[in-house]
């Protein structure tokens, strides 16, 4: 017996941590711990100690974690689940910016009406294509 019909549930990248999926935690863990060396090298001057400048980045990755997860479950509710990797690659190619994959958005700025057109009907001419010939009768 085969599955014809899969929900795209089963398919999405499942939530991790704090709204966040894998890879965005990743991300998010990695942009914590680069943040917080600056700081770790000030703690380690101040200091003294070498150990202050791994302190500072796991403590970073920590805080981005917790922030950045509360973050980005408030930039995605109500929002379908690839609205915000589209909304970063608008402000990038709206920047000038390279936008990840080489793809191109698709930018227009028009205006969308409402209300139907009036229906066009080809006019009938006694020469036309619509026209009938003389003998036929339906």
């Amino acid at each position: 017996m085969t599955i014809e019909f899969i929900p795209s549930r089963l398919n999405a990248t499942p939530v991790v941590f704090r709204g966040m999926t894998g890879k965005e935690l990743v991300v998010c863990t990695l942009a914590g711990l680069v943040a917080f060396i600056p700081v770790g090298l000030i703690g380690w001057a101040v200091v003294g100690m070498g150990a202050m400048v791994p302190t500072c980045m796991f403590a970073g990755a920590g805080l981005s974690l917790w922030f950045g997860g509360t973050f980005m479950r408030r930039l995605r509710r109500g929002r379908p689940s690839s609205w915000v990797y589209r909304k970063i690659q608008w402000q990038l190619q709206k920047a000038g910016l390279p936008v990840p994959g080489g793809n191109e958005l698709i930018q227009a700025s028009i205006r969308w009406r409402i209300h139907r057109d009036p229906v066009r009907r080809p006019v009938a001419t006694s020469t036309g294509f619509f026209s009938r010939s003389k003998g036929e009768n339906s």
